[in-house]
């Protein structure tokens, strides 16, 4: 028995050809406090109570719509915020430990290579310019 297996479970299902479910019920929740404030204050002059309901009006629009490179408003917001709250400045500090430990064979080997002082080699000039003309022309020696 073979079963159709969904391929879009990403996409919202649209309930209204242009809303989901999830924008019908932000942008009623947010109608309703916006015409809960214009009940309150509709016997003001409009420079009073027009503000308020066109905010608020404004931010359930872009609640419900909005997508800011492919991130929903409001979680563009969050991030927002959490990018000014967490501090960007990134410090370094040494630990005691050796992150990448090296293994060695015998413990007297690894005291032994801590103690001596690094080895540096000296190239003469002659052995620059060979080295140098064999990394510019890329022939064997």
């Amino acid at each position: 028995m073979q079963f159709k297996v969904p391929q879009n479970v990403q996409i919202e299902d649209k309930i209204l050809p242009f809303m989901t479910l999830r924008q019908l019920i932000i942008c009623g929740i947010g109608g309703g406090f916006t015409y809960l404030i214009y009940l309150v204050l509709e016997f003001q002059p409009f420079a009073i109570w027009a503000p308020p309901v066109l905010v608020l009006g404004l931010l359930t629009v872009a609640i419900a719509f909005l997508k800011i490179q492919g991130i929903p408003f409001v979680q563009f917001l969050l991030l927002l915020l959490e990018r000014y709250l967490n501090p960007t400045k990134r410090t370094w500090t040494k630990s005691a430990d050796d992150v990448f430990p090296q293994k060695s064979t015998t413990a007297k080997s690894a005291d032994a290579d801590k103690n001596l002082p690094p080895v540096k080699k000296k190239y003469s000039a002659e052995e620059i310019a060979r080295l140098t003309q064999v990394l510019d022309t890329s022939k064997k020696v």
